[in-house]
């Protein structure tokens, strides 16, 4: 027997990936790499960074950013979950080993910062239901 609700087909446990974030030396270099390498096209530019998303709207965005890791630092990777309830999933994620950081609040985003039994950082952010009835946009 399942312990939760019926997903659609791209969730998992009631969460899915929506955006991954990639740290790099030279963001320029990596657009180039990963949009040959997934077919994505540029969603968004900013001044130094860049959006990633699959033309069709499938699979999640790569953010890439400034930010290369040297030696300790940050993780140069970190995912961004998208939660029916942030909060049940979060408890759910610790119980598996993972340590709330802090919370998270950013341009109309709320969740939290959590780290996987390895120190490496990602968020889980409340999308409520609506945010499961659409592709990837």
């Amino acid at each position: 027997m399942r312990n939760h609700a019926q997903v659609a087909w791209f969730e998992t446990n009631g969460i899915r990936v929506g955006r991954v974030a990639v740290d790099c030396a030279n963001v320029e270099v990596m657009v180039r790499f990963w949009s040959a390498a997934l077919g994505y096209e540029v969603d968004r530019r900013d001044d130094d960074a860049a959006l990633l998303r699959h033309p069709a709207g499938a699979g999640p965005k790569l953010l890439l950013r400034p930010g290369a890791r040297r030696g300790g630092g940050p993780s140069r990777l970190h995912l961004d979950l998208y939660a029916v309830d942030a909060e049940r999933v979060i408890g759910w994620l610790s119980t598996l080993g993972a340590r709330r950081v802090s919370r998270y609040d950013d341009d109309g985003e709320r969740g939290y910062v959590l780290s996987d039994p390895e120190g490496n950082e990602f968020r889980v952010m409340t999308a409520g239901p609506a945010g499961f009835a659409r592709p990837y946009v």
